[in-house]
């Protein structure tokens, strides 16, 4: 073989190999394609091909591939999500990186308001600051990187338990007060979580005396559960009632792109 002869047959396997992997990614395209219906709700295949523009050879081939891997499982009403995808799902959950997600918008939303900003987590009846951005202001709250307190007694707990019942409120808010609390505390205490929970958000005013307030917003998963939770702080003096509703706005904005960072749809 000559010379042009090998250079051309190399011109020729380069394009055979290229064409290949243009119809790889194409079908690696059309089989997420088929995942992202999927995720609405179980779908025959026969419809699949319809919204997708496919034939159904196509889907039909693509569906058992991806039910051969338990990626798609089949139900009564059509394929639906498999086994496997479901278990990709909690593994990511587990490994995500609150902070790591939470630190852009953190530092954002500090920007933007001069506030000290926060994140923490619910540990059993605790709540642990993760993550702290330090605001512009004169006042810095003395609250670090984990530090851990009582969850019922923080605003940033009290974001944490804004899904439970009122029995859980009742019962972490006596376990915070040591055991001592009176009935017109406990009835304070669970109207004052009730007023929360349909904001969406906590204003709080510390219990330490040091004069802080806080408004914290909780943080959603992709399962639509609270995992994290957001708050600002500043001297009560500067978080006053008339500019709680702006700031709260931005505190709730921040909230949201964390939860949509980390899987949240805004479906529970």
């Amino acid at each position: 073989m000559g010379r042009k002869q090998e250079a051309k047959k190399h011109m020729q396997d380069g394009e055979e190999k290229q064409e290949q992997g243009v119809k790889g990614t194409q079908t690696l395209m059309r089989a997420l394609d088929i995942m992202d219906e999927v995720i609405d709700g179980p779908i025959r295949a026969a419809d699949l091909a319809r919204k997708l523009g496919m034939s159904k050879t196509t889907a039909h081939r693509l569906v058992q591939a991806l039910k051969s891997r338990d990626y798609l499982a089949v139900t009564r009403n059509g394929f639906a999500l498999g086994p496997k995808l479901l278990q990709l799902g909690v593994l990511a959950t587990e490994q995500i990186d609150y902070v790591r997600v939470a630190r852009p918008f953190m530092e954002l939303l500090s920007e933007k308001t001069g506030f000290c900003v926060f994140v923490g987590k619910r540990e059993g009846d605790w709540s642990r600051h993760l993550d702290r951005v330090t605001g512009n202001q004169r006042l810095r709250v003395a609250t670090a990187p984990g530090d851990r307190r009582p969850v019922a007694e923080t605003g940033l707990g009290k974001a944490l338990l804004l899904d439970e019942d009122e029995a859980t409120w009742e019962r972490l808010y006596v376990e915070a007060k040591g055991g001592e609390a009176s009935r017109a505390q406990i009835d304070a205490y669970i109207a004052e979580m009730r007023i929360h929970k349909a904001r969406g958000e906590v204003l709080h005013d510390s219990e330490l005396g040091d004069g802080v307030r806080s408004i914290a917003v909780p943080v959603r998963d992709a399962k639509g559960q609270i995992c994290v939770a957001i708050s600002i702080a500043s001297a009560a003096h500067y978080l006053t009632d008339d500019v709680r509703p702006a700031l709260a706005e931005q505190v709730m904005k921040s909230a949201e792109q964390i939860s949509a960072a980390v899987g949240f749809s805004g479906q529970r």
